[in-house]
């Protein structure tokens, strides 16, 4: 059994490689065949999926292949070890990394209810929040309008101090007490905090490509930068694109301090 186990993830490899999508898929094809449970290949199927049902499909599939594989005792084994040295378990890269890219897929898609159930499953085994998932629980939650979810979870997050969690504060305090004193006065600290958010959340300039936000991701943004803010819109847009009273609050908020 170990040696198809070994030439499918051959084929893993040389998917990589591949300078094509089809050149690439031929070889998970061929890595499934010789193993049907190799969570690698399913991983790769799910970044070249036409379609979002097709690569969350390929996501789940490679999170249950990762765990049959491992077994149920040495995954939860792996699981408490995690919780006190995140990231060090190499047994784990493949389950974890369909898991956080399968909960991000859901949000994207507008599948808040399950996306908030990995986010806080992933939260669960690693509190310190590395990925910073934590915002974008926050705003599955007020797309859902579970709104004392939403304030337990920011209670717990007193320090952060990121534009999303800022932004994404003050959009709570809206949804539950409407336009009052304590609700802009949150909303006037997050465009303190970066008001390129508000610029690009409202259309008025176009953001920065995805591809700039990402390579700059790894080593930070310069706090109340451009690409800060395109990074916080890709958590904190959805909640304000699924509210028309938030999006018209934002608005005239913005307008009042800007003559001011």
């Amino acid at each position: 059994m170990l040696m198809p186990q070994l030439l499918a993830r051959e084929h893993v490899l040389e998917a990589r490689k591949s300078t094509s999508p089809e050149a690439a898929r031929e070889h998970l094809r061929t890595a499934l065949e010789l193993d049907p449970q190799c969570p690698e290949a399913c991983l790769e199927l799910a970044g070249l999926a036409d379609s979002a049902e097709a690569a969350m499909m390929w996501y789940q599939r490679s999170m249950e292949a990762s765990a049959k594989l491992l077994g149920p005792e040495m995954l939860a084994d792996l699981m408490e070890d995690f919780k006190q040295k995140p990231w060090k378990q190499v047994e784990t890269h493949t389950w974890f990394k369909a898991k956080v890219s399968l909960s991000e897929k859901l949000f994207r898609n507008g599948y808040y209810e399950t996306a908030a159930l990995h986010f806080r499953e992933i939260l669960a085994l690693n509190p310190a929040d590395d990925l910073e998932l934590g915002p974008y629980l926050l705003t599955a939650l007020l797309c859902e309008n579970r709104l004392v979810e939403a304030k337990l979870l920011v209670r717990n997050q007193e320090d952060s101090f990121s534009a999303k969690w800022y932004f994404g504060k003050a959009f709570l305090l809206f949804k539950e007490k409407g336009d009052t004193r304590s609700s802009r006065r949150s909303l006037v600290r997050a465009l303190q905090r970066n008001l390129w958010v508000s610029v690009f959340l409202l259309g008025v300039e176009d953001m920065p490509s995805p591809q700039l936000v990402e390579r700059r991701k790894d080593k930070g943004f310069k706090p109340g930068s451009r690409l800060e803010a395109a990074d916080c819109v890709k958590c904190i847009g959805m909640a304000f694109c699924e509210d028309a009273r938030l999006q018209h609050w934002l608005w005239e908020v913005l307008k009042e301090n800007c003559v001011e």
